[in-house]
């Protein structure tokens, strides 16, 4: 870990199943939306951290990177420490024991699986007279146990180095793909907000090809939206703009990669999400039960002028139309809030379980707790 100042911001989010949880249902809630159990308290990271990343791989989870601020010293320490802990069979969490760092401690990285290997891309750090935007892309083994191995740096670097974007993995009948979806960097003196996305091909051992910018940009540049694998598609939700706190979209964008990588256009849905918002989490939760069903949710984040979210947003996906129609309308969960609101944090989902990992919220508080509830899916 590595001590410097000034905060920046991040994303991230990832898929899995889910169990059926009806004993969270009570009489009153409405049948056609997902219902909470109570959030439990699960094993504490050893640190606070926001803008972290997370990953979940074979009942693992993988937090990497993010930074907190203490302001009695105006210091910020951004982390290149990866934790990691094992869901167990009854859904809880084991301790956070410490995996191989990467490289160069940074906040706004990005993370995803793909196959056994473990990626994270971008990034960004400051001191008082400086600020560096990443454009690394680094890799780890994941081992038959969980563990990782030592990080590796990709030869191939992005084409724009990037910040609190979003990296999703897609695999088509010619080969895996990992895009770079938005984002923020700086060019000159202006602090710019990406509507590119940026393929590269997967090849054997965890080596990537060569990095290229799509020919279809975003409909607005962002950073810190959440973009997500749903049946093939790339989804992104939501995101912050170039014009300050105001500019906060509530926008899903839908692309579809074609069996060589490359993105058709992007379209928009019409469901959007009940509020602008940014710095959220997001996972997607396919639904065992009802096969032509599954689940997106957003989990806090900002919805502009400086307020935090504690609730979850959901909507369901409908296998039986293509996106974005297949997207439902977004509401809010009836049960499920988060203790405080909080953006930069982390969620993922397995079994039926949620897990909101870290985060910061408006009074400046930088969390650690790890906190995890079931959920009954509902019926659409």
């Amino acid at each position: 870990m590595k001590p410097t100042h000034l905060p920046l911001l991040a994303a991230f989010a990832l898929p899995s199943a889910f169990a059926d949880n009806g004993d969270c249902r009570q009489s009153w809630m409405p049948t056609d939306a997902p219902a909470f159990c109570p959030f439990e308290t699960e094993p504490q990271l050893p640190e606070p951290r926001t803008y972290l990343a997370a990953t979940l791989a074979n009942k693992q989870i993988y937090v990497a990177g993010g930074y907190q601020f203490d302001a009695s010293s105006g210091v910020v320490t951004y982390y290149d420490s990866v934790r990691r802990s094992t869901i167990g069979a009854n859904g809880r969490l084991g301790p956070w024991t410490a995996e191989p760092s990467f490289q160069n401690a940074r906040a706004g990285a990005a993370t995803t699986r793909a196959g056994g290997c473990l990626f994270l891309a971008g990034g960004s750090s400051s001191t008082p007279t400086s600020l560096t935007y990443y454009d690394d892309v680094q890799y780890a083994r994941i081992q038959a146990d969980g563990h990782l191995s030592a990080w590796t740096t990709n030869a191939g670097h992005l084409k724009t180095p990037r910040s609190n974007h979003s990296l999703v993995a897609i695999h088509t009948d010619q080969g895996s793909y990992l895009y770079a979806v938005a984002g923020v960097t700086q060019i000159g003196a202006d602090t710019v907000h990406l509507d590119t996305v940026e393929v590269a091909k997967l090849n054997n051992n965890c080596q990537l090809g060569p990095w290229q910018i799509a020919n279809f940009h975003l409909k607005g540049g962002r950073s810190s939206p959440q973009a997500l694998a749903v049946h093939k598609n790339i989804v992104v939700l939501g995101g912050w703009g170039d014009l300050d706190l105001y500019d906060v979209f509530d926008d899903v964008q839908v692309a579809m990669p074609r069996p060589d990588g490359t993105l058709k256009p992007w379209q928009s849905s019409a469901a959007r999400l009940t509020s602008g918002l940014y710095g959220h989490a997001s996972v997607f939760a396919p639904v065992p039960t009802m096969p032509n069903s599954s689940l997106i949710f957003t989990v806090g984040g900002q919805p502009g002028t400086g307020a935090y979210a504690n609730w979850i947003n959901f909507t369901y996906v409908h296998r039986n139309e293509g996106l974005p129609d297949a997207l439902g309308r977004w509401r809010i969960t009836p049960t499920g809030k988060l203790p405080t609101g909080r953006a930069g944090l982390a969620a993922v989902e397995e079994d039926g379980r949620l897990y909101v990992i870290g985060g910061s919220d408006a009074a400046g508080q930088f969390y650690r707790d790890v906190i995890s509830a079931r959920f009954d899916a509902g019926k659409p």
